[in-house]
């Protein structure tokens, strides 16, 4: 069984194109994968979504609701991140004033599989991101390098057999 780690622009991309007043099959799966412990992610990722004051969309009440899920840094993902940044230094805005998810989510996978023992295909651990695999500077060609697993978010609809109908208002 697949544990999903997500990125920001997956979630993202569900809150604006896949509203859940539309998709409510969606929504459900996706708390009952939160439920189960197969989503994670990271507090990088967590703090993109929620806002600190302000009103909650749907993604951000669903990601505060599940809280637990995304990870706090550890000392191994500092030691990671480096790194990574170090190989891949346009995976970040280096102008950027916080801190961005990208670079901790990948050391996150690694560090979970690394206590795991399990890599490559392998691994139950796939990262969840919208970025293009076809640039070097983005999210897939970072996994590709660390041997990561990684999917688009039509990847993992598919991954867990979901096909979804527009619920039009009654």
């Amino acid at each position: 069984m697949n544990i999903y780690c997500m990125d920001t622009s997956a979630l993202v991309i569900i809150q604006r194109y896949y509203p859940k007043e539309l998709f409510p099959d969606l929504w459900r799966n996706l708390e009952l994968l939160f439920r189960d412990a197969r989503i994670i992610s990271h507090d990088f990722v967590y703090d993109e979504i929620v806002p600190k004051n302000g009103k909650k969309d749907e993604m951000a009440n669903l990601v505060s609701k599940n809280k637990k899920y995304f990870k706090r840094i550890t000392k191994r993902q500092a030691q990671l991140v480096p790194e990574i940044i170090g190989l891949f230094p346009n995976l970040i805005d280096p102008k950027s004033k916080k801190n961005e998810a990208d670079p901790w989510l990948i050391g996150l996978v690694i560090e979970e599989m690394e206590l795991k023992g399990i890599f490559g295909e392998e691994s139950e651990f796939v990262i969840i991101s919208t970025e293009s695999k076809k640039n070097p500077n983005k999210i897939p060609a970072v996994c590709k390098h660390y041997k990561l697993r990684h999917m688009s978010l039509f990847e993992f609809f598919e991954d867990n057999g979901w096909r979804f109908v527009i619920e039009g208002k009654k």
